[in-house]
């Protein structure tokens, strides 16, 4: 039976010597061109962007390149940890992934005391500070409007940022409610009033009762308003 290692070793070799003569890429000009793809896409308002980018394997052996390209493959994000395709096109031709770890500071709100479970936020419970907005993969808020009025899921800690998970929309719409029905379609708008069957945040459905006894369900749009279209 034939050794399938002098094959093994062909392709490692064809893997980092595909420039076996000629002119080689300089390892560090690819690195700074990725740093400065990350630097110019990522960048945001207020926001500051730091980027590191794995060194490349010494036994890497690329083509000299006129022009190198760089993009974002599909399915990485300039955020936390990434990769940055690289690729020349002329006088060599290749290309490759060169992983990096971004980092995104920004402003965050922050708890500025103990916020207990079931409490409603409000303008002097929050703070903005500059935080690693990285280590919250589901977001982070910047601006108080974006969360007054809603209602903690949990205790939180003064200095904790305070993240989507953490709270639930503040409900427009309560059970037992007199609300405003208002129905709308093409070219008329009529409202009535009715009886809200269940609690409801913006833009969530609730069913209301008419003082017809009809059960009709619609949007949640503001205080006290319903909206059903047709």
């Amino acid at each position: 039976m034939t050794s399938c290692k002098p094959f093994i070793a062909l392709a490692f070799s064809l893997l980092f010597t595909t420039a076996a003569a000629g002119e080689l890429q300089s390892h560090d000009a690819i690195v700074a061109a990725v740093e400065r793809f990350v630097l110019q896409s990522a960048t945001g308002a207020g926001n500051t962007v730091n980027v590191s980018v794995t060194p490349l394997d010494s036994r890497l052996r690329l083509g000299k390149c006129d022009n190198l390209e760089t993009w974002l493959p599909s399915g990485n994000k300039l955020w936390g940890r990434a990769s940055i395709g690289v690729r020349c096109r002329a006088p060599s031709s290749w290309s490759i992934y060169v992983p990096v770890t971004v980092r995104v500071s920004g402003n965050a709100l922050v708890a500025a005391h103990p916020i207990a479970r079931g409490q409603a936020i409000a303008q002097d419970d929050l703070e903005l500070q500059m935080r690693d907005l990285t280590q919250y993969p589901n977001g982070a808020f910047s601006n108080p409007d974006q969360i007054i009025g809603r209602t903690a899921t949990l205790n939180i800690q003064a200095g904790e940022v305070l993240r989507p998970e953490q709270l639930k929309a503040a409900l427009i719409i309560r059970q037992g409610q007199q609300v405003t029905l208002v129905a709308q379609g093409a070219g008329f708008k009529v409202s009535s009033e009715g009886t809200a069957m269940g609690n409801a945040a913006t833009g969530q459905v609730v069913a209301v009762k008419t003082r017809s006894g009809q059960i009709i369900k619609g949007i949640a749009k503001s205080d006290g308003v319903v909206e059903v279209y047709f």
